[in-house]
């Protein structure tokens, strides 16, 4: 199941690669090779993953269906978590096989970012999660059916709406500032934007409230 995983990363990248070198002559090949680099590294990284770890319970069908998701509706999703998964073991993260095996996810010991006012931070990108914090697991794995359920158009949507949650801050009249006082600029981030871009509102509805 591995090896498919990344035969589908590779080649899509390299066909991708190829597509936008056409127009340069004998530049073609340069994009096929750049984009087979580009699929070929961070896909051989998380097929590796896969077949090593098992995420996928493949002998169930929600297994089946999952990784079927994830390399077609779901592939750009797919992608951006293997490339967060190459850069975190090139800098000495490691997989947590408990918390990978039949999760349908790749779980990573450490975190990306160090605890803010002593929270601890979990990030996950695609099928990849980054961080131990049993609490916010059932969150975290909620991200990654939304990447399933929304495709391509997820990472789009989540990054443009912590702009406009930014820039407009419409959040603010329901917000409760009582149990998460803003007083900064790191708390209006943090407690603020983070919070309430809607891919975050969702999980917390779901599966309960910061802690």
């Amino acid at each position: 199941m591995g090896g498919l995983v990344a035969l589908v990363l590779l080649a899509v990248s390299a066909g991708l690669g190829l597509l936008l070198g056409s127009g340069l002559g004998d530049g073609r090949w340069i994009g096929l090779a750049l984009g087979a680099l580009v699929g070929g590294v961070p896909g051989g990284v998380f097929g590796w993953a896969v077949a090593r770890w098992e995420p996928y319970d493949v002998r169930r069908g929600r297994g089946l269906l999952a990784v079927a998701v994830d390399v077609t509706w779901s592939l750009p999703n797919t992608w951006a978590g293997a490339v967060f998964l190459a850069v975190n073991l090139l800098l000495g993260n490691r997989v947590e096989p408990d918390l990978t095996r039949h999760s349908g996810a790749v779980h990573l010991v450490n975190g990306v970012f160090p605890p803010i006012g002593g929270v601890r931070y979990v990030t996950t990108i695609g099928t990849v999660i980054a961080g131990v914090a049993p609490a916010v697991h059932r969150h975290e794995h909620g991200h990654i059916l939304q990447a399933r359920l929304f495709g391509p158009l997820y990472l789009p949507l989540v990054v443009s709406h912590y702009v406009v949650a930014t820039v407009v801050p419409y959040w603010w009249l329901y917000h409760d500032h009582g149990r998460y006082p803003i007083t900064d600029l790191g708390s209006y981030l943090t407690r603020g934007v983070y919070h309430h871009v809607w891919h975050e509102e969702w999980c917390y509805r779901r599966y309960g409230p910061p802690r």
